[in-house]
């Protein structure tokens, strides 16, 4: 398999023709259809196939378009890595994290990354686990804090850091307020990260139920600041994980139900791809984490005691940090 046949590959998949792939590309027609066609005699398999609206990728396309996204991505961070060594240039650290983070312990983190990495830029998402996890894959994301993907995916690896629960919010003086029973928001109209009626159901078992028995309405809305904006603003009631819910309790005056239903705790980890060498800038980054989390779980510090109440760490050892 040659680079020049993967890049034709992702080309075709990015733009749907041939024609538009050349376009795109500096190849010619001839030489994108030459260079899918000796890969799929390579492999074995047909990858491609042309329809009246467009050329899709059979199921075997889409498997080695992970490959051949994953194995560009690689060879393009190699060579930033060395023409940053060469020219001095700014390297670039792509991670994603919760927004509860950002409010609570990235600054230190941040801070402390600056000082060992001044000429690495961040570039920093929101990590929202449906979107960071195709980014991880095919590397356009370096790292990710948020919650754990289970079972874990044979490519990437997982730092564990955190274990939270998760809390039921809505506006104060919200009707259903005083509900301490899943059941009796059977009414009730949700805005979520993500759609638990069709994901993860191992994760949050009674909210699955719940959504099963009832169908309530549940919006999406891959912005945290949208939704706790519209949490406060409306009667849409939102499920957090308890450092946000602390949070905008404290801030934006929201409430949390006192239901009673058993709702899962949550494993927050560090994760990023296996077998692949870690940059400099992600390990100084993953240990400027591991850091602030030992060095403020022991504080004295009223924000950092009401953040770590909410949560429990599962940094054990210095074995943890990834070699």
């Amino acid at each position: 398999m040659k680079l020049h046949q993967f890049r034709a590959l992702v080309a075709i998949a990015d733009s749907g023709s041939i024609r538009n792939a050349a376009r795109n590309t500096d190849y010619s027609p001839a030489a994108i259809t030459k260079a899918v066609r000796e890969l799929e005699e390579e492999v074995g398999v047909t990858l491609i196939v042309r329809e009246t609206t467009g050329i899709t990728l059979t199921p075997a396309g889409q498997v080695l378009l992970e490959h051949a996204r994953f194995t560009m991505g690689a060879i393009a961070r190699a060579r930033e890595e060395m023409e940053a060594f060469a020219s001095q240039r700014k390297r670039t650290l792509k991670v994603a994290v919760p927004s509860w983070l950002g409010m609570t312990l990235l600054g230190e983190i941040i801070d402390r990354f600056q000082i060992l990495m001044p000429e690495t830029q961040l570039e920093l998402f929101e990590s929202f686990p449906s979107l960071t996890l195709p980014k991880l894959r095919d590397g356009t994301l370096d790292l990710s804090i948020g919650r754990s993907y289970s079972p874990t995916p044979a490519e990437l690896n997982q730092l564990s850091l955190f274990s939270t629960g998760y809390a039921v919010v809505a506006r104060a003086g919200h009707p259903l307020a005083s509900c301490r029973s899943l059941q009796e928001l059977a009414g009730a109209s949700w805005i979520l990260s993500r759609n638990y009626k069709s994901e993860d159901g191992a994760f949050q078992a009674a909210f699955q139920e719940y959504c099963d028995r009832y169908a309530p309405r549940i919006h999406i809305s891959h912005s945290s600041a949208v939704a706790n904006s519209l949490v406060a603003r409306t009667d849409l009631l939102s499920l957090m994980p308890w450092p946000m819910a602390e949070l905008l309790v404290a801030k934006d005056g929201l409430c949390v139900l006192p239901i009673r239903d058993a709702l899962a705790d949550a494993e927050i980890t560090i994760t990023y791809r296996r077998g692949v060498p870690l940059s400099a800038p992600a390990k100084c980054f993953i240990e400027a984490t591991i850091a602030v989390i030992r060095e403020s779980e022991h504080s004295t510090d009223p924000d950092k005691r009401r953040f770590f109440h909410t949560v429990e760490c599962l940094l054990k050892d210095k074995d943890n940090i990834p070699a």
